[in-house]
């Protein structure tokens, strides 16, 4: 598990250090550093994963454009650095800057300070998964791999090959005791995933069907309660069923130790599934799951605030990170810098302190309200 991460020169950062734990939230207005340092943890596991000293700044995970693009405006040295710090292992790389091209040359002062490889980090793990923003929606099918499902054990960066890995993998047990469903004594992936959807739409089913030669999947549904026994295509059940699937899947579907990285898991949710996603992902940090999670929604807030209060996950294992600017008088001039504000959740689900501006809008506008 991944403890401490740091940068230098990257992008919005002239520096930035920040300890990890389980369950990571990152929140803030929109441009202030968050999907930055989740680009930290792509940029690293796509370089990785080509298998050559250097930085590719566009492959399977992000596109960052050249070099130019990545650099600190400011930057005193031409230079990139980026740290990892696990239990096992400390990885320290630099790259050397061009700004006119995607592949950044790593110099001689790569270094390792471990007793493993640096595969015993989770990033560059099996264990790790991206789901990103912009997940596939509803669709009259959907792709099958099974390389990258049988192999690689992924739902796709967007939701893609979620269909077929629950097809695949539809009557395997959760691993993870902590995300089973309250009440649900099936431990079968396919039915915890059904009975953590119904939160979403209830009373919810999920019918697979294999389209042969066509290498295609489809996902039909049936909603307890509809007209008939008929299971609809998903393109007639709405986005929130088609959107949420990948990340339901992945969260009930890692183990102990894995990396997931998740963008907007809200996305397409109403409120009350809002918080039930906060919730399953506490619950699955809780069963040592590693999420780094980007955010604008109070509900998941709300959501992994009441399983500490309710003792379902231990608040030492979450971390709150708010990201906002501030100006500062710099070499005699007014300049905007980064801030990363970092409130402590309680036992009882209250905060140490509640930042301005983290997720406060709702007291706003009741208080323009009356």
């Amino acid at each position: 598990m991944i403890w401490k991460i740091k940068a230098d020169n990257f992008k919005c950062f002239e520096h930035i250090e920040l300890e990890l734990s389980n369950l990571n939230l990152l929140s803030g207005v929109n441009s202030m550093g968050k999907s930055t340092l989740i680009q930290m943890f792509l940029l690293l596991r796509q370089s990785y994963e080509r298998l050559e000293k250097g930085l590719y700044l566009n492959g399977k995970y992000t596109n960052l454009g050249v070099g130019r693009d990545i650099l600190y405006t400011e930057a005193k040295e031409d230079r990139i650095k980026f740290s990892i710090e696990s239990e096992s292992c400390c990885l320290d790389t630099v790259y050397d800057y061009n700004g006119a091209t995607d592949f950044l040359k790593q110099t001689n002062e790569f270094s390792v300070h471990t007793k493993m490889s640096i595969g015993t980090l989770n990033l560059f793990g099996d264990g790790f998964r991206y789901i990103a923003a912009d997940r596939l929606g509803p669709q009259s099918s959907y792709e099958k791999s099974y390389y990258e499902v049988w192999e690689n054990k992924q739902v796709g960066n967007h939701g893609e090959y979620a269909v077929h890995y629950l097809q695949t993998h539809e009557i395997e047990n959760v691993e993870n005791e902590c995300v089973l469903y309250d009440g649900e004594d099936n431990k079968r992936l396919l039915k915890q995933v059904e009975r953590w959807m119904g939160e979403i739409t209830p009373g919810v089913s999920l019918r697979m069907e294999d389209y042969g030669h066509s290498n295609r999947i489809g996902l039909t549904v049936h909603q307890a309660g509809s007209m008939g026994a008929d299971y609809f295509t998903a393109q007639n059940v709405g986005f929130g069923i088609s959107y949420v699937l990948p990340v339901v899947l992945s969260l009930l579907a890692a183990k102990r130790g894995d990396l997931l990285i998740l963008e907007n898991p809200e996305a397409h949710l109403h409120p009350k599934g809002q918080r039930k996603m906060g919730e399953l992902m506490a619950r699955a940090a809780q069963g040592g799951v590693q999420i780094i999670v980007e955010t604008h929604s109070d509900h998941v807030l709300n959501g992994i605030r009441l399983c500490a209060k309710n003792g379902k996950v231990d608040p030492e294992l979450v971390r709150l990170y708010y990201f906002t600017r501030q100006e500062i008088q710099k070499d005699g001039e007014q300049r905007t810098v980064p801030v990363i504000e970092n409130p402590i959740l309680k036992s009882d689900g209250r905060l140490s302190f509640w930042p301005e501006g983290f997720f406060d809008e709702w007291d706003k506008a009741i208080d323009d309200l009356f």
